[in-house]
């Protein structure tokens, strides 16, 4: 399968070269067309005041204006150095969302961000589902995050995908899967068909300076990009990173 087409499905930026990323570059570097499609990548809507989580991200990550497109930046230089092509949809980020007809924003602090979507936003289930469908290359393989950590925007990213009713492979979402106290095999049943792809030293160096394009995210998940290029080292030389499940 290291030939075929692949479509990484990212709910965020940089969610696909986190968890993934020295693989990415191995199937591309090793002739297979890589995509990363992220999901969550809209603008904040318009007319809407951004959420006071929305705020408190914009000041923390200190890239002033117009985030999600300065973000897709961050992204496009990452992709470039993965050797992978990218694709975007108009989900926005769950900081900027508000429950559909009210006033309440979807996210208020950390607990209401790592949670099970409220049913009133399953509306976005077929949508992204539609988005996948229409543009998905034939004869593609797809992966979709498993949804470890129970980050919202995962897991509205993992059903789209799995409402296409397809063959479908997971990758293990980091830095959540060594956050807390999750473990792989609450996520990945008995049986499940595996697909691994060696990660050499050299796409971990290329893996560690892809993340490093997405200079706003750095600080806000590693206490700088020394310790961010440890974790991954560290990550890497557990074996995590490196395979796929389909079940």
């Amino acid at each position: 399968m290291k030939d075929k087409s692949w479509v990484f499905l990212s709910a965020h930026f940089d969610d696909v070269v986190l968890s993934a990323g020295g693989m990415a570059w191995e199937l591309s570097s090793r002739g297979a067309r890589v995509e990363i499609w992220t999901i969550c990548a809209g603008d904040p809507p318009e007319g809407r005041p951004l959420p006071g989580q929305a705020k408190l991200m914009h000041q923390f990550w200190g890239i002033g204006d117009d985030v999600p497109r300065k973000r897709a930046v961050e992204d496009a230089a990452c992709c470039r150095l993965l050797g992978t092509a990218w694709r975007r949809f108009t989900v926005p980020d769950a900081i900027y969302r508000y429950l559909p007809g009210s006033d309440t924003p979807v996210v208020t602090n950390d607990e209401t961000l790592m949670c099970d979507p409220e049913p009133e936003e399953s509306y976005m289930i077929p949508l992204i589902a539609d988005f996948i469908r229409k543009n998905l290359p034939k004869d593609c393989e797809l992966a979709a995050p498993l949804g470890i950590g129970s980050h919202r925007d995962h897991l509205l990213t993992r059903r789209g995908a799995e409402k296409l009713g397809i063959p479908l492979w997971y990758y293990a979402d980091y830095p959540y899967l060594v956050q807390g106290k999750h473990k792989l095999n609450d996520f990945v049943p008995a049986g499940a068909r595996e697909f691994s792809q060696t990660v050499s030293e050299q796409a971990a160096e290329i893996w560690k300076d892809a993340f490093s394009c997405h200079a706003s995210q750095i600080e806000l998940l590693f206490a700088d990009e020394e310790d961010m290029r440890a974790s991954i080292t560290r990550y890497h030389q557990t074996g995590f990173g490196a395979t796929l499940w389909q079940f």
